[in-house]
């Protein structure tokens, strides 16, 4: 099928006659079996879907969905009926995957829709058009389970970086109104498309237009971008047959041209439409928050509350009949004024003060009459964070039922302050994922799909855990000793590092012995030669790094002052001063606002180890314990400055710098390293004596641990998390609660 444009501009199939001589009888039955198949396919989904409604008489177009008041409704059983949208966000980046290559398997998604609806989910978004064979599961899904169908949120996502920061650029608009018209024509199961650097192509044959709930048109708007396309475009108006912003600014104006091109391309090709909505998040929000205003510097320079999209200024046209919404992207920690607003502390639900709900009630309030859906929030698991937030709900280093009983909170508090649903972010963890504060120091940043950073708060968002498969059961490396410290054993994955230590008897005296584990993970001549200031004993080889435990409770891992992130200090040198330091990585600079309210700094503890059981998963975030005669210690490779475990490259740049820098992928340095070097002392608490080590004194360096490398994606599995039961019951508790009209 090739594709051409009408007079008008739309998007309409072309098909080609056939060539060459075929057998009539062979013709004859294909078609009666395709006239056959296409009647079976239309009632099973007519059986499922019901025969679409239509708002007037038979040139009206079909819908299955709609916007109504603050809800939305679907068409069952020959009535609408309200949908209280329990959802989540399908990210697709598998391991050793980027963003733009999907699962091509009709079973992978098939499988995942099995396990959402088991969850109690009712709905699925993906943020662009994707494989073909998404699409096909999900038809195939629907007509299998007609009695629970998942509805889909379609959203057709902008270019990110637009050129110029204008989206209404000729450069920008045309593409974007292009692919637009494309992803209409390939949900209804019509558009065949070449293939294409980075975006979805295909033969998109299933047509899921019975089970579309929505569109959304748009992403998280950077602020800058809506300020230079209002400055370049000041009195813009679109005036449009379904969707108008006539009091709205040119980027209001922008997304109302988007949804109404939308709107035009579903209905006069297609005969149906579906409710619309626009894309946003509180950064662009219409309040203004006071503590989003610093004393001495003026508002135009804030990020947040600089610049507003709001749906007020939207109005639907005459020709309109699915209504149009809001999805909006609302986090506990994100942006800094979910922490700092004062009134947000008055909001209480069962469990005590929740701000997240706070927000909620003071946003939708401005919002009656349109339904608002949170189309993302979430928590995020893992052993790093980004943000923090006074209710405990950090981005990121949260327990797995710390999540799940977050989200769970967040989804009734969306149902109580009368939103028209939640989208959980996400479905599974994603290695392709990054986030400000480990961005910088994936290095090469193109190999990082092929490794887990368990302390980027971005990865680990996921309902469904993928993580790799655990080390293999022999040591990949071992040290022997003649004294208390009997045995040392190394193994490694795509994850960790993994320490298992002997003792020939018990494990230290923790009431008067610390043990000591110096880390040396390049560059033998460089680095700490001694494990304390107090101590005599030298390090057989430079030590980067050091792990300090001192009792059966949270131990530290402290790093070279030459060597320490958190005061952006990126290459070892030789250091005999025994001196390590807590590494505190800095996550939001202090201020004072206009109002007189003081914000202070804000760091992450990067050296905390947590005491406790754990295996090569992330089900608890503890990092060392002892069992028996063994103490046993896992590692992520980022605290450890390895920026890419998967090609053995550690980072070391010498450059100074004296300030929080804001670096982009690959601009840091690193270089391959041979592998680690690991010795151990055990040493008295109040007194310079080491009871014992290993190597042993005046032994031969032992060599480098040099772990396997890859260069594709390692073995994997995936599970749903142990916080999941929790959003479960949430889900099912708020679904079966009637949606008031």
């Amino acid at each position: 099928m090739t594709r051409v444009s009408d007079e008008h501009g739309f998007v309409r199939p072309r098909t080609g006659g056939s060539q060459g001589s075929i057998h009539m009888k062979f013709l004859i039955s294909r078609v009666c079996l395709f006239l056959f198949a296409g009647a079976w396919a239309a009632m099973a989904e007519s059986a499922t879907a019901g025969a679409p409604a239509r708002l007037g008489g038979s040139d009206e177009p079909r819908l299955t969905a709609r916007a109504q008041g603050d809800r939305l409704e679907v068409w069952r059983a020959g009535e609408w009926r309200p949908l209280f949208v329990a959802g989540v966000n399908l990210g697709l980046a598998l391991p050793g995957h980027t963003f733009g290559q999907p699962p091509r398997e009709v079973a992978v998604y098939r499988d995942w829709f099995r396990q959402m609806r088991g969850l109690g989910i009712n709905t699925v978004r993906v943020y662009s058009l994707i494989h073909p064979a998404f699409y096909q599961a999900l038809r195939e899904h629907n007509l299998a389970e007609p009695e629970q169908p998942l509805w889909l949120l379609q959203e057709v996502w902008p270019e990110e970086n637009p050129a110029g920061n204008d989206y209404l650029a000729p450069e920008n608009l045309r593409p974007f109104l292009d692919e637009i018209a494309l992803e209409v024509d390939a949900l209804h199961g019509a558009a065949t498309i070449p293939q294409r650097s980075g975006r979805a192509w295909g033969a998109y044959t299933a047509d899921v237009y019975p089970w579309l709930l929505g569109w959304l048109i748009g992403r998280e708007l950077e602020p800058y971008e809506v300020a230079t396309t209002d400055a370049r475009h000041a009195g813009f108006r679109h005036p449009g047959r379904f969707m108008t912003a006539p009091d709205g600014s040119p980027t209001e104006n922008w997304l109302a041209q988007c949804m109404d091109w939308l709107l035009e391309c579903e209905t006069r090709r297609h005969g149906w439409q579906h409710p619309v909505a626009l894309v946003s998040w509180p950064t662009l929000d219409p309040l203004q928050h006071a503590s989003e205003t610093s004393l001495g510097r003026p508002k135009a320079e804030e990020h947040n509350d600089s610049a507003v999209v709001d749906i007020r200024h939207f109005r639907g046209g005459p020709a309109l009949r699915a209504g149009y919404f809001g999805a909006y992207h609302i986090y506990p920690n994100y942006p800094e004024f979910m922490n700092n607003e004062p009134g947000y502390d008055a909001y209480h639900d069962s469990l005590g003060r929740l701000r997240y709900g706070g927000y909620l009630r003071e946003f939708l309030a401005r919002h009656r009459g349109v339904p608002a859906l949170v189309a993302e929030f979430g928590l995020a698991t893992g052993l790093g964070y980004s943000q923090t937030s006074p209710d405990g709900y950090l981005h990121g280093g949260l327990t797995e039922e710390a999540q799940g009983a977050g989200v769970a909170r967040f989804f009734r508090a969306i149902h109580r302050e009368g939103a028209a649903g939640g989208v959980v972010f996400e479905w599974m963890d994603e290695w392709a994922k990054k986030t400000w504060i480990t961005a910088p120091y994936m290095i090469p940043y193109a190999r990082h799909v092929l490794w887990h950073n368990v302390i980027d708060p971005e990865q680990n968002y996921g309902l469904l855990a993928t993580e790799p498969d655990p080390p293999p059961a022999a040591p990949q490396d071992v040290q022997e000793g003649a004294g208390r410290l009997r045995r040392l054993e190394m193994r490694a994955n795509a994850a960790f590092l993994f320490l298992d230590l002997e003792f020939a008897g018990p494990p230290p005296r923790w009431d008067a012995e610390e043990l000591l584990i110096g880390i040396d993970t390049y560059a033998r001549d460089r680095g700490g030669f001694r494990y304390r200031p107090d101590l005599a004993a030298v390090a057989p080889s430079g030590l980067e790094f050091l792990v300090r435990l001192t009792g059966a409770a949270d131990g530290q891992l402290l790093a070279l002052p030459s060597y320490n992130l958190g005061t952006y200090h990126f290459a070892s040198v030789r250091d005999d001063s025994g001196r390590f330091e807590e590494i505190r990585r800095p996550i939001r600079e202090a201020r004072t606002t206009a109002s007189g309210q003081v914000i202070p700094a804000d760091f992450e503890d990067a050296s905390r180890l947590r005491f406790g059981p754990f295996d090569a998963s992330l089900r608890t975030l503890n990092t060392w314990c002892v069992e028996g005669q063994h103490l046993r210690v896992r590692l992520p490779w980022a605290r450890l400055n390895v920026t890419d475990p998967s090609s053995r490259q550690v980072l070391d740049d010498p450059r100074p710098f004296t300030h929080r820098p804001f670096f982009g992928r690959d601009e840091l340095r690193a270089m391959v390293t041979d592998g680690m070097v690991v010795s151990i002392v055990i040493a008295a608490k109040d007194r310079a004596v080491v009871l014992d080590r290993l190597p042993a004194a005046g032994a031969v360096a032992p060599a480098p641990f040099a772990w396997p490398t890859w260069d594709v994606a390692p073995a994997y599995r995936q599970r749903l998390k142990a916080g999941t039961p929790l959003l479960r019951a949430a889900i099912a508790e708020v679904t079966a609660t009637p949606v008031s009209p």
